[in-house]
């Protein structure tokens, strides 16, 4: 553009708005912050989710131990109530078992070219 005063009537049909080279600007930027936004919050949910599931399964696993530790416990007082003296010297004479008279002690055999 000159720099020339213009006559009134020079000036009609002139744009004296700013000259835009590009296309005006969308917010593509927003739809994508927000598309994110939903992707993580429902990452986040699924992971809450499974963090439930494992508490559960955690629960109903512990519960299973103490269980089986109660069931140890008790079978090993079984086994040591089955093993007591008194119950087995008192077994022993039921059956008509007695105390040896005499004991023979053997020695070790001695294999066949073997030192001794």
């Amino acid at each position: 553009m000159s720099r020339t005063p213009r006559a009134a009537s020079d000036l009609v049909g002139v744009d004296f708005a700013r000259v835009r080279t590009a296309a005006p600007r969308r917010r593509v930027w927003l739809p994508a912050a927000l598309l994110g936004a939903l992707l993580a919050a429902m990452g986040l949910a699924q992971l809450r989710i499974s963090i439930l599931h494992l508490r559960y399964a955690l629960g109903e696993a512990s519960a299973a131990t103490r269980t089986l530790h109660e069931e140890r416990s008790r079978q090993t007082a079984r086994l040591e109530g089955l093993r007591g003296p008194e119950r087995l010297a008192k077994l022993a004479r039921q059956r008509g078992f007695a105390t040896p008279a005499r004991v023979v002690e053997l020695r070790d055999a001695v294999a066949p070219g073997a030192k001794p």
